[in-house]
């Protein structure tokens, strides 16, 4: 996995949406680990309150930690790493809440699917660079999803793949007031 990219934020910012087509910085992270355009497109950005970014996983199997501050106002989550290596697919969370009816959760632990961003048309790991014109949109890969026997991640005789990654959220209290 890539070096993962994260930032906090308000409602109106987007990283990602599953079924909207990959912006520039996005598209840049999947296809090749690099980051600088999404790191431009955001510096400043409006609803962005904390940047952050931890260590790749260089194995199949590993962890790594970054950490982050919100507000009240800037409760979201989203957070990118890319699957390395692969055409453009990348694991993710898009604008998850860690504020639930007015606290903040303590610990949460997701499992991710492997995601596409609809911008190359490789369907395995090694594929090489085959451009999606016109370009698609981010999507979730799944065990039948894209339906082609040569696929990395084709199954059919599964309901659903396996989770390929796990991002965990700790709270880690409250800053200091100064």
């Amino acid at each position: 996995m890539s070096p993962p990219e994260g930032r906090s934020h308000d409602a109106a910012y987007t990283l990602f949406r599953l079924g909207q087509p990959a912006g520039p910085g996005l598209r840049a992270m999947a296809e090749t680990g690099r980051s600088e355009v999404l790191e431009d497109e955001n510096q400043g950005a409006a609803g962005v309150f904390d940047e952050f970014t931890a260590p790749p996983v260089h194995s199949g199997a590993g962890w790594t930690q970054a950490e982050f501050f919100v507000d009240g106002n800037h409760s979201r989550v989203s957070l990118m790493s890319r699957i390395v290596p692969s055409p453009d697919w990348f694991v993710g969370i898009d604008s998850f809440d860690l504020c639930v009816d007015g606290g903040w959760i303590d610990t949460i632990t997701i499992e991710v699917d492997p995601l596409d961003a609809g911008t190359d048309n490789g369907f395995t790991f090694t594929a090489p660079n085959w451009p999606t014109e016109p370009q698609g949109v981010v999507y979730r890969i799944t065990s039948t999803h894209p339906q082609h026997p040569a696929g990395s991640f084709y199954y059919p005789f599964l309901k659903r793949l396996p989770p390929i990654a796990t991002f965990q959220f700790i709270k880690c209290g409250p800053l200091p007031k100064s």
